[in-house]
């Protein structure tokens, strides 16, 4: 690597990384996805607790109804009141009055009913609809002649034990909760996948702007006098990729500090998934993914005059980036799948899906090492025509270039 290069590699990375975005990108970023979490969390459950707000219920009594009184003793049970009345439209107008939540009747033909002016309290409605639901079946059930054990064993089947198996250990297993922890596996996956993509696309999208920076501001003319296009080309390449690799890094830790340190927070129980080898994939896919796209964005950049422009060439390029987000929840769920496999063994797809792949734990390694080879393979196909493409393109100016124009320089053999 000869000095103009390093110069390049070094003048391309402190511009970047002495930027105000990128030291807020650096630290902003984790922030806002802690503090949403938390956040959500927080209001997640302040949703969900009603145990400081009163609830009071209407019930129309229109006769001796042994069930209606076992519906009122339930609702008791959740620490709500219940007001009872033989006149409905007393009810009507307490609940128009925010009096009552609702009240609950009961019709001959349609069965029990509840009335409330509106749903948005959607827990209520639920939990009554439990409550009958419940009592009715027993009911149903009792009419059966069956007895109260037999009814009882019908109402609280027993539930499937899980058992995790230790491949060391095969006479023995340990007891896991299969739900929870594939939820984690999946979370953890879309985590890498979106923090890949949103890597890529930002410092890729960085690469095409100093490109067109520095044609727009004719400083291009003085650097092609000192290195060669193909090195300015590589010097942008590195020199930004090395600033993306110092944020992603940073993300890394403080995902890591995160997991490790807040141990009464729910994402504490991320730690177990959070393992070297998923960083060092997770790694691996970012720089490769990264290589791979930011060449297309420094070759629309060198085609262009004005941002504009440049917004338009680079159009369809994010809209292809944006589609492995499409196949996250599909992939995730379902990683052993021949659509997962096939999809995650696509380039443009799998810097951001194998790593999804890799968190199920159950991908075989010959998969990984051959979705890495197609992707370097693919990458060095790209960067050898956006070097074309770039190489003809700076060089030239006062003019918005096409399609037409990239086809040319791609048909010129030097």
């Amino acid at each position: 690597m000869n000095n103009k290069l390093l110069q390049v590699i070094k003048f391309e990375f402190l511009r970047v990384v002495k930027t105000k975005g990128f030291l807020l990108g650096v630290f902003l970023m984790p922030t806002i996805m802690i503090v949403s979490f938390f956040t959500s969390k927080f209001f997640a459950e302040k949703s969900e607790d009603h145990s400081n707000e009163i609830i009071n219920i209407g019930v129309y009594i229109s006769n001796n109804d042994s069930i209606m009184d076992e519906i009122i003793s339930s609702i008791k049970e959740l620490n709500w009141e219940t007001i009872a009345s033989n006149d409905s439209s007393t009810l009507r107008q307490m609940t128009f009055d925010k009096k009552i939540k609702g009240y609950i009747s009961y019709d001959s033909k349609q069965g029990y009913n509840f009335y409330a002016d509106n749903f948005s309290e959607i827990y209520i409605s639920n939990a009554i609809n439990t409550i009958v639901y419940n009592i009715n079946r027993r009911q149903e059930i009792m009419r059966s002649g069956l007895s109260q054990a037999q009814i009882d064993k019908i109402l609280n089947p027993s539930s499937l034990n899980t058992y995790k198996i230790n491949p060391n250990k095969p006479e023995s297993a340990e007891t896991s909760d299969i739900h929870e922890e594939s939820f984690k596996r999946v979370l953890c996956g879309i985590f890498f996948a979106f923090l890949i993509m949103m890597s890529v696309m930002i410092f890729s999208q960085s690469t095409g702007n100093s490109v067109l920076e520095d044609k727009s501001s004719k400083i291009i003319d003085v650097l092609l006098t000192s290195v060669k296009p193909t090195e300015l080309l590589a010097g942008k390449i590195l020199g930004i990729g090395g600033a993306g690799l110092l944020q992603f890094s940073v993300w890394i830790l403080i995902s890591i500090v995160a997991v490790f340190v807040m141990e009464s927070s729910p994402i504490a129980g991320l730690k177990d998934f959070f393992t070297p080898q998923l960083y060092m994939f997770a790694t691996i896919f970012f720089v490769l993914g990264y290589t791979m796209i930011t060449s297309v964005y420094a070759a629309l950049g060198s085609m262009a005059e004005t941002q504009q422009h440049y917004n338009q060439l680079i159009s369809a390029v994010t809209f292809v980036l944006v589609m492995p987000s499409f196949a996250l929840t599909p992939v995730a769920t379902n990683p052993e799948s021949t659509f997962s496999i096939v999809i995650s063994m696509l380039p443009i797809f799998s810097s951001s899906l194998m790593p999804v792949r890799i968190m199920s734990g159950g991908v075989p390694i010959w998969q990984i090492l051959l979705s890495i080879l197609i992707i370097i393979i693919t990458g060095l196909i790209i960067l050898k025509t956006a070097a074309k493409i770039f190489k003809h393109a700076i060089m030239q100016q006062g003019k918005e270039f096409g399609v037409k124009d990239m086809l040319k320089w791609l048909s010129l053999k030097r």
